[in-house]
């Protein structure tokens, strides 16, 4: 029963909160930008994790023991 209280409230939580984001441009726009700047560092992560992974697989140089 308290866990259903806890949903019903976090769902009316969030309606309120997406009609008022809706309603106040400038809220718009901040979270706008927020999730752009998201969508860069995640792709910037993304990209460095690619070329981590890129040089892990590429074969070890052997070394000469002269």
């Amino acid at each position: 029963m308290r866990k259903t209280a806890i949903l019903i409230a976090g769902v009316a939580i969030g309606v309120f909160l997406g009609r008022h984001i809706e309603s106040n441009p400038e809220t718009k726009k901040t979270l706008t930008d927020a999730g752009d700047k998201i969508k860069l560092f995640a792709s910037a992560v993304s990209e460095g994790y690619r070329e981590q992974e890129a040089s892990a697989q590429k074969p070890a140089k052997a070394k000469n023991t002269k």
